[in-house]
């Protein structure tokens, strides 16, 4: 595990040790990936600064959060022992949406709080709630996002019966980039998985960069129940970085339905906000 450090001097004392957990995780760009290992531990005038500080690459970006709907959420237990939050948010706004954060308050049969452990360090503490970000990096408006958050149990201080989920996110002053899916094909292989195949388009005035495919396996009554992604690859298996407005490329991913209740997949896209 990477030390738990300040980024650019900013005093950081409630970051969480251990990588994020979800797309985001996979973030090609250095400098993105530590900004959004940080993000969730800054409140809006940290955030605000960085901004500032790290001027062109955010230059987009308004200097405040705002809330975002969550449509829903399920939560689950595993036989393994693992905690499964998985959810959808909406942007109800005009603008895209950036860097949208995911804020899980577990609670007992009472309703009372149950906190979490830090990822490392017996002497870390423990905290309040539990945080992930949105699968899509950019949520375009009236669109929606999934999310997913994977707990083990073991670092659960009390029983959980149900949990409270919050969102929030930073309004884009611009959103050039953008993309779409055609051709989408979904098949069932095997007793459990979902093969996700079809052609992602950048559709924008700006690069889509680092181009992402997000599948969303939905129940019956259409509440996201389990979440899939990929990068896309070119022929030859090698990543593709970015693509051009107007360019395309294919996906050919697995999606895993280990609740057994997924009746129905959608196909997101994703590009880097930059």
């Amino acid at each position: 595990m990477r030390p738990c450090r300040p980024f650019l001097a900013f005093p950081i004392s409630l970051c969480e040790e251990g990588p994020i957990v979800g797309p985001l995780s996979g973030s090609r760009t250095p400098l993105v990936r530590e900004v959004l290992r940080y993000l969730p531990c800054m409140k809006t005038l940290q955030i605000a600064a960085l901004a500032v500080v790290m001027g062109p690459m955010f230059s987009l970006w308004a200097q405040s959060e705002a809330p975002v709907e969550v449509i829903s959420h399920t939560l689950r237990q595993s036989s393994t022992g693992s905690l499964y939050v998985v959810g959808e948010v909406r942007n109800t706004y005009k603008e895209p949406l950036c860097f949208v954060q995911i804020d899980i308050t577990y609670l007992d049969d009472k309703g009372n709080p149950v906190g979490v452990d830090r990822f490392t360090a017996k002497d870390a503490g423990t905290m309040a709630m539990d945080q992930v970000m949105a699968d899509r990096d950019v949520i375009p408006p009236g669109e929606t996002s999934s999310f997913s958050r994977v707990r083990d149990m073991s670092k659960i201080k009390g029983t959980v019966a149900s949990c409270k989920v919050t969102a929030k996110g930073m309004r884009l002053r611009d959103g050039a980039m953008g993309a779409t899916t055609s051709n989408v094909q979904v098949a069932k292989e095997g007793q459990s998985f979902h093969r996700v195949r079809g052609t992602f388009t950048a559709t924008g005035k700006a690069r889509c960069k680092n181009p992402r495919a997000i599948a969303v396996g939905y129940d019956k009554s259409g509440q996201a129940q389990v979440v899939s992604g990929s990068y896309l690859r070119d022929n030859s298996g090698k990543d593709i970085n970015q693509l051009e407005p107007g360019q395309s490329a294919s996906f050919n991913f697995l999606l895993n339905d280990d609740t057994g209740k997924v009746e129905t997949v959608k196909v997101f896209t994703s590009c880097e906000c930059e």
